[in-house]
């Protein structure tokens, strides 16, 4: 996974620094392998001189000069794709917030649970973004594995279900669990590598998704289970 990188900005110093702490423990709880980089700003201008390194801003509503609203409409128009994470002491400021599509909202004092699950949220998005070149009609594409609901074994190639189509890819079922993310796919079968993003329902050793249903073998059955709670917790929103 590539490096996640976040900015704070707020022009307290200790308050800078609080959540510094905060963000960099939750993602080390988050991810152990994961790299990453805080970066902290004093002001909405210094932020934005650097905004296109970041991938995720903790943002404070109340600041002088350029307030949090102001510098979330900068970071829309130069860099759409940065997550914003309102914070304020003052709940009903949140408001104006929705006018810059805040991916989420924390509260002064911060509580953990709330720093949490926007890192966790952000690291669900993130999941997934490598591509893999597969094939349709001798033509090639690039899929993004976040894109790919599952994929099933066909002696020396592979079927990949993704986009309302059935793409193919030269290689066995083994391969394609090792270039895989782990966290979002998992070998349910020997014959079926699912994506659990795409799982719309699970019931007495069945997966259902894209109008199909997948055994789960019984030997893989519990691990299975486990995985999946697990990525229900922490991957999806």
């Amino acid at each position: 996974m590539p490096k996640l990188m976040i900015g704070i900005c707020d022009d307290e110093e200790i308050i800078r620094n609080a959540l510094k702490e905060l963000v960099e423990k939750t993602v080390q709880a988050a991810s152990a392998e994961l790299e990453y980089e805080v970066w902290t700003f004093s002001s909405g201008e210094a932020l934005l001189a650097q905004i296109h390194q970041l991938e995720l801003v903790f943002l404070d509503i109340d600041m002088p000069g350029m307030d949090g609203i102001e510098t979330g409409r900068q970071i829309q128009n130069l860099h759409p794709d940065c997550r914003i994470v309102m914070a304020t002491s003052m709940v009903e400021r949140f408001k104006e917030a929705f006018q810059i599509q805040a991916f989420r909202f924390v509260t002064k004092p911060f509580e953990v649970s709330e720093i949490e699950e926007a890192i966790r949220g952000c690291l669900s998005q993130k999941i997934g973004q490598e591509t893999i070149q597969v094939y349709l009609d001798r033509n090639p594409y690039e899929l993004k594995q976040k894109e790919i609901c599952y994929i099933s074994a066909y002696g020396s190639y592979v079927e990949i279900r993704a986009q309302g189509k059935l793409f193919r890819k030269e290689g066995s079922l083994e391969e394609m669990e090792e270039i895989m993310e782990p966290k979002l796919f998992f070998r349910v079968h020997r014959k079926y590598l699912v994506n659990m993003f795409w799982i719309e329902n699970y019931k007495n050793g069945v997966i259902f998704l894209e109008n199909q249903e997948i055994p789960v073998s019984r030997r893989r059955k519990k691990e299975f289970e486990h995985a999946y709670l697990e990525f229900d917790l922490h991957y999806r929103r």
